[in-house]
């Protein structure tokens, strides 16, 4: 019986440790809204201190989501969180992103740019007033050029970020940005929430996934909700045998 338990501890002490990440993030939530709502406690979850940034840090609303997501959270103004931060995730509406980037800029430097904002494109919707001709993700890492922008889960619903259980399968979340070492922590982050991941380019291929964000609202927008999707990539589909010399556009350089 000594020995069961011996066990018994040595397993639940091995099971703590594997959950724990190997170093915690101080991560600065921007947004209080469904998305930010939703994201804030699984960062809360995986092992890592949220402080949100609000407007309103104090109000009835942000004190329960901070009640709500534990592990130390608190909220702060938008620019005091950032400060503070070590990863900085833009889960507000676009229309506020520009100033909100352009009056933190020296505290984004060197941090990594976690990016959920969808803009309007022009070349999808080019009489929608504030549309772009670029996209959100090369916007941003435009005004704030020493942070390292990592565009993610703008392709995913606020509920399955929550749970992603509730898409019924796997779901994976496409990433695009300038700095390789950013996207691969990033893409531990993500899967550590339960998702896949797949890095997918430079910056510059952030204008795809918004445009892919549009196309994942069109059955909400027109109230088509039975046909509501989310995003899954299946790897490992090549043909036989292919390489570089066999595909268009390829970089010729062999691996070393």
């Amino acid at each position: 019986m000594i020995a069961r338990n011996i066990l018994a501890a040595i397993a639940a002490t091995l099971y703590v440790l594997s959950s724990v990440p190997a170093f915690a993030d101080v991560v600065a939530v921007i947004g209080t809204g469904r998305m930010g709502g939703a994201i804030g406690p699984r960062f809360a979850e995986t092992g890592h201190t949220v402080i949100y940034g609000s407007r309103t840090p104090t109000s009835e609303k942000v004190t329960a989501l901070v009640a709500q997501t534990g592990n130390g959270a608190r909220a702060e103004t938008s620019a005091k969180a950032i400060a503070e931060a070590d990863i900085i995730v833009l889960a507000l509406l676009w229309q506020a992103t520009e100033d909100l980037i352009k009056a933190n800029v020296d505290n984004l430097d060197g941090k990594i740019v976690f990016d959920i904002t969808n803009a309007t494109l022009k070349a999808l919707q080019p009489d929608r007033n504030g549309a772009v001709e670029s996209s959100a993700g090369e916007l941003i890492q435009g005004w704030a050029p020493k942070s390292k922008v990592v565009k993610a889960f703008n392709t995913v619903g606020y509920h399955i970020v929550a749970d992603p259980a509730q898409a019924g399968g796997p779901v994976t979340v496409p990433l695009v940005g300038n700095d390789q070492e950013a996207m691969e922590r990033v893409a531990d982050l993500v899967q550590a929430m339960g998702f896949e991941t797949m890095i997918l380019g430079g910056i510059e291929q952030a204008h795809v996934l918004e445009g892919m964000a549009s196309l994942y609202f069109v059955p909400y927008g027109s109230g088509r909700f039975d046909e509501a999707f989310e995003y899954y990539f299946r790897k490992g589909t090549a043909p036989a045998g292919i390489g570089s010399a066999q595909v268009r556009g390829a970089d010729s350089k062999k691996p070393e």
